[in-house]
């Protein structure tokens, strides 16, 4: 049996304590197991708060688990030293919610795009110029994108590019941090659509972060439910978001409002 793309093992994550007594610390996230395997998508699924982007941000290396492992490939990820970090960079990316934030205003969309190859395959800038163009137009986007600003784009437009960068040094593993909660509902339809075409054509993975289970059931394969840090139910999508065992997921399908997404495709 082959192993998972990504396997977390017992996962706990501390915070410094905001009242600033002493050196207390919050448990964020308590003993969470989780997998995903080659082209799969994994939603991770809770309210604000319940630790799923503490997760998401473990798995990148921005936080530091207090106990658990990660293992990419049966290889263990944990703590890694930062040039082997950097390396991992080639195999796991991340689109975080705000595009405009992640992409620097200053630079055109076809240097930020670049930067990845040209950092990681050693490329020049005019032998990066073809993959940039390759990316924006597999989001959708003309290759002539490359020559304007952030601010030239819509908040839609701007997420196809932050998918884009994260697409251009092929990774296995995507990390999708709530990719879709600023934008309006035609628009998140058409991004989420354009995720699921990518995962098709390029047998990507993804961990989906979001408090909208209507949009994990639209996108994920499997869903894991987080509560204050803790994995409350996990299983198949459809049978967690038609055949709920816990009060909290039943919960989330309740708050779904009429408007909700899928009744838009």
């Amino acid at each position: 049996m082959s192993l998972p793309l990504l396997d977390v093992r017992d996962l706990s994550v501390d915070f410094p304590a905001r009242s600033g007594l002493g050196r207390r610390r919050v448990r964020a996230v308590r003993g969470v197991d989780l997998h995903i395997e080659v082209g799969e998508t994994l939603g991770l699924v809770g309210e604000s708060g319940s630790g799923k982007s503490t997760i998401g941000n473990a798995v990148l290396g921005l936080v530091p688990p207090a106990a658990g492992r990660i293992m990419l490939h049966g290889k263990e990820i944990t703590g890694v030293p930062a040039a082997a970090r950097r390396a991992l960079a080639t195999r796991i990316q991340v689109v975080f919610q705000d595009p405009y934030g992640s992409l620097n205003p200053s630079r055109t969309i076809g240097s930020t795009l670049a930067e990845p190859v040209r950092v990681h395959r050693g490329l020049s800038r005019a032998n990066a110029a073809p993959l940039v163009a390759a990316a924006l137009e597999r989001v959708g986007l003309p290759a002539a994108a490359a020559g304007r600003y952030p601010a030239q784009f819509s908040g839609g437009q701007r997420q196809r590019i932050a998918i884009a960068r994260a697409l251009i040094l092929e990774p296995e593993l995507v990390i999708c941090d709530e990719p879709t909660s600023a934008l309006d509902l035609s628009v998140q339809a058409q991004i989420l659509n354009l995720l699921l075409e990518l995962q098709r054509d390029l047998g990507l993975a993804y961990l989906f972060i979001s408090h909208d289970i209507d949009v994990v059931r639209h996108l994920a394969h499997r869903v894991v439910v987080l509560r204050d840090g803790e994995v409350v139910e996990h299983g198949p999508v459809g049978r967690v978001t038609t055949n709920p065992r816990h009060p909290y997921t039943q919960a989330l399908l309740d708050a779904v409002p009429d408007h909700a997404l899928l009744h838009h495709q």
